[in-house]
């Protein structure tokens, strides 16, 4: 049975390593997005904040037994100029490839959805690489709609 829940710092390996893997899988559709290395404490120290800032972050993960198998940051935006104030920004956003097709994505979506209206967050937005077609897919699939283009070039 999948229990969704907020991320505790003990999940900050497991947390860690699909972070890791959905860097690289991002790597993949888009070389200006390379990966770099030996800087996995940094990741845990970063992650650990996040962790612990619940007032400008929602973090969920996905788990079966003690295992992670997914897991959803976000961070709070408040947007000053526009209705509704705030927004819930999907950041990050994994789950374990023999887990995925199971409604577990949705169930981690569902479950920030809900943690966010507590809150009285009532705009949810996802943020990935432009070149992520699987992600652009799911997200429509789920009547997400394109807000903002963001280019950049490297020098």
């Amino acid at each position: 049975m999948v229990n969704i829940r907020l991320m505790e710092k003990k999940d900050v390996e497991m947390v860690m390593e699909q972070l890791l893997r959905l860097k690289h899988l991002n790597e993949e559709f888009d070389p200006l997005l390379k990966v770099s290395e030996g800087n996995e404490k940094e990741i845990s120290e970063k992650i650990i904040r996040i962790i612990e800032d619940k007032d400008n972050h929602i973090n969920l993960v996905a788990e079966e037994g003690n295992r992670v198998i997914g897991m959803i940051t976000s961070d709070i935006i408040f947007r000053i100029y526009y209705d509704p104030k705030y927004e819930a920004r999907i950041r990050e956003f994994y789950v374990m490839p023999e887990f995925r097709a199971k409604g577990i994505g949705m169930k981690l979506i569902e479950k920030l959805k809900e943690v966010a209206a507590q809150r009285n967050i009532k705009m949810v937005s996802a943020e990935f690489p432009s070149l992520n077609l699987l992600a652009s897919k799911f997200y429509e699939s789920i009547d997400f709609k394109e807000l903002i283009k963001i280019y950049s070039k490297i020098n």
